[in-house]
């Protein structure tokens, strides 16, 4: 059994694929997560009556990883990780309803400390207008100390962080999957970029691949770091409207920018507008909600 309480749901969290049910029924079992690997098979069992294999097989794997090993790859790997107990863990997504029990990151950890972030996401293939818009609306919002959040998604979230690159501002980019991988693999580059002069975080642990029902996960990540999630561009049925919904259950703020009615990316956008949404026009709309 490892030593410390962290030890122990790290030990949980990365044998478990960062399976957040099935931490949440260990740490409801016993909050000192001890009596936890104790456990008989048939205990296991009772535990988890509608996942029963997964869990033996969970418990089982753990007999194979060991935690020094662990930290010590994540060492060799610049991995740093926060439990959701650690007082250096964001505060704001303490706050959401179900925050991640462990957040692993690479990059500068002092970035959490900045006390303006602003969750930016969107299309993967937003208009030129767009674009410029965005940079119009952001840039000055950067060079006033702002943190961009976004999911390093091809399209607004990939320029949003590069556009903080380009102003000398600071971003954050929350990953679907572990830090080990890419995806996809023309953000390779930006990627490592954002690992060396930014950060990276995640929920999963770094070995995770890309699975699609990760993303929606995601989001409520990108929406619980920050005050407000700014919407650019986006269809009727666009992904980035499910971080809209993750915001507002957050209790936090939704901008949006207008698009023309004619066109299809700005569907999903307008309508978040006519349902209530702030609509941003210029960089004094998003500062003004922050003072």
């Amino acid at each position: 059994m490892p030593r410390t309480f962290t030890d122990r749901l790290l030990h949980l969290h990365y044998s478990s694929y960062g399976n957040y049910s099935f931490v949440k029924k260990c740490f409801d079992y016993d909050q000192s997560l001890e009596t936890i690997y104790l456990l008989t098979p048939n205990q296991i069992k009772d535990l988890f009556p509608k996942n029963t294999n997964r869990a033996l097989n969970i418990f089982r794997q753990m007999k194979d990883i060991h935690v020094d090993y662990l930290k010590h790859e994540f060492n060799e790997q610049k991995i740093d990780y926060l439990h959701v107990f650690d007082p250096h863990y964001p505060t704001l997504l303490k706050e959401i309803y179900d925050p991640p029990w462990l957040l692993y990151f690479r990059g500068d950890l002092n970035i959490l400390n900045q006390p303006q972030r602003l969750s930016v996401v969107g299309t993967r293939h937003p208009s030129e207008n767009a674009k410029k818009e965005m940079s119009s609306i952001l840039s000055p919002i950067l060079k006033k100390s702002y943190t961009v959040v976004s999911g390093m998604a091809l399209g607004i979230d990939a320029l949003a962080h590069e556009l903080a690159l380009e102003k000398r501002g600071k971003t954050i980019a929350v990953l679907g999957f572990g830090l080990n991988q890419v995806y996809p693999e023309r953000l390779r580059n930006l990627k490592e970029t954002l690992e060396t002069q930014q950060l990276v975080m995640t929920e999963y642990p770094p070995y995770v691949r890309p699975q699609r029902w990760q993303f929606p996960e995601r989001n409520r990540i990108i929406s619980g770091l920050s005050h407000a999630t700014f919407i650019i561009e986006a269809k009727e049925k666009s992904g980035s409207l499910i971080t809209a919904d993750c915001a507002l259950e957050q209790n936090r703020e939704v901008f949006a920018l207008p698009g023309r009615i004619s066109q299809l990316e700005s569907a999903g956008t307008n309508r978040l507008i006519q349902q209530g949404a702030k609509m941003i026009l210029k960089s004094d709309d998003i500062i003004v909600e922050y003072e």
